[in-house]
């Protein structure tokens, strides 16, 4: 089918048929092409390109409005019980992720250090994590919209790590969420830090190639799993919630996981909890071989695999926790402007308080407004539309976190 939109919603794997100017209008010189990337699409905006025509026989077409199906998941998860009713925040959020900060940066490097110990055989003293998680406990404890939104914008070249350190960060805000103590939780946070260790013996070539791996190949990148814990338990005594964390953190609810094809609660919380925040900061990276997801697409994909892959009830606790659209995502509003979420409103998951920064039609910043879409009087922006990603509009995520 030959569809016509505006370039500003062209996608990567659409296919252009049609540009709508004459050949002396633009310096485009291909006709008919597919869209190899975002970069691609900001170059045909540069070039003057305004409407284009693209056959969905040949790409990929428009992604259909999620605004329906991710309302019937905000109405069932808030028919379910919550399980542990979050404490208010002690500090301002702009206080919190200055803290937050530091303390990412501290995480990362003291698991740098602890991989290449694992890479060259020497020792792995994962003791000096510790006082790390109890900082990131603390921090979640003081404000949760600070460390969790933060730690999801990574470097390409410094996944592994920070991958890691994040998903520390989600499993303590989940944690907390379903009422998990905080000894306990200081475990689980410790897993997650490790769980990946055993990629250090591994080839980087098959972590991060780029399409679909041999049985093989796919055979090596599982033995991570087993080969992490022996490397941890050669120089160290791990409690047995972090081990499950390691074990477990690829097993699915479904019995379809490795290394042991667990199924249902024969997989620990920690491991159920594990596979969860673990996939769902995958999904919202960008990796060599695909792009980041919205966090917003990533939560409703896990929400439909709950029951198959994950557990059910924890991941509506993740949604609780994060809102169907968590604080930094960028939005797109009914009146046509771009926002930034700010904070959540635990009772409506689909109106959250956001900064509104730029005018999507108009290709241009306006001043920032605090909006709360929850409220009746004073919106002038209507609803959420769809997540939006900065990449595609040309913005930066970091300038435009909340602070």
């Amino acid at each position: 089918m030959i569809r016509k939109l505006s370039v500003h919603d062209l996608l990567p794997g659409m296919y252009v048929v049609d540009l709508h100017q004459s050949w002396l209008a633009h310096s485009v010189w291909r006709r008919r092409f597919k869209v190899d990337s975002l970069d691609h699409v900001r170059k045909l905006i540069a070039a003057g390109i305004e409407e284009v025509s693209i056959d969905t026989a040949r790409g990929i077409d428009l992604p259909p409005p999620p605004a329906a199906g991710l309302h019937d998941i905000a109405q069932r998860i808030a028919r379910q019980p919550v399980a542990c009713k979050p404490a208010p925040a002690t500090v301002s959020l702009g206080e919190e992720r200055r803290r937050a900060g530091r303390l990412l940066q501290q995480g990362v490097q003291l698991l740098d250090e602890l991989t290449l110990a694992a890479r060259v055989g020497r020792a792995v003293e994962v003791a000096c994590l510790e006082p790390v998680i109890s900082k990131m406990m603390e921090s979640v404890a003081r404000n949760p919209d600070a460390l969790v939104p933060l730690a999801r914008l990574k470097r390409l070249d410094a996944y592994a790590t920070e991958h890691a350190v994040a998903t520390a960060g989600l499993i303590i805000a989940l944690g907390r969420q379903q009422g998990v103590g905080a000894p306990e939780l200081e475990k689980m946070a410790l897993g997650t830090m490790l769980k990946d260790i055993g990629h250090a013996a591994i080839d980087a070539r098959l972590t991060d190639k780029r399409g679909q791996l041999s049985q093989q190949e796919f055979s090596i990148v599982q033995g991570h799993v087993e080969e992490g814990l022996a490397v941890l338990e050669a120089t160290t005594s791990l409690p047995e919630t972090t081990v499950a964390v390691v074990l477990e953190h690829h097993e699915r609810y479904n019995g379809s996981g490795y290394p042991y094809r667990m199924a249902g609660d024969e997989i620990s919380l920690a491991g159920r909890l594990a596979a969860i925040v673990d996939t769902y900061d995958a999904m919202t990276s960008h990796r060599p071989y695909r792009a980041a997801m919205s966090p917003t697409e990533a939560l409703r994909q896990l929400y439909e695999q709950g029951g198959a892959q994950y557990d059910p009830n924890l991941v509506a606790g993740l949604v609780k926790t994060l809102g169907i659209y968590p604080v930094g995502t960028l939005v797109l509003l009914e009146s046509g402007h771009l926002a930034v979420v700010e904070s959540l409103h635990p009772d409506n998951l689909l109106s959250p308080v956001v900064n509104v920064i730029y005018h999507s039609g108009r290709r241009q910043y306006v001043a920032p407004v605090r909006v709360d879409l929850a409220r009746t009087v004073g919106n002038h922006y209507g609803q959420i539309l769809r997540a939006e990603d900065f990449g595609r509009w040309g913005l930066s995520p970091t300038r435009w976190q909340p602070a």
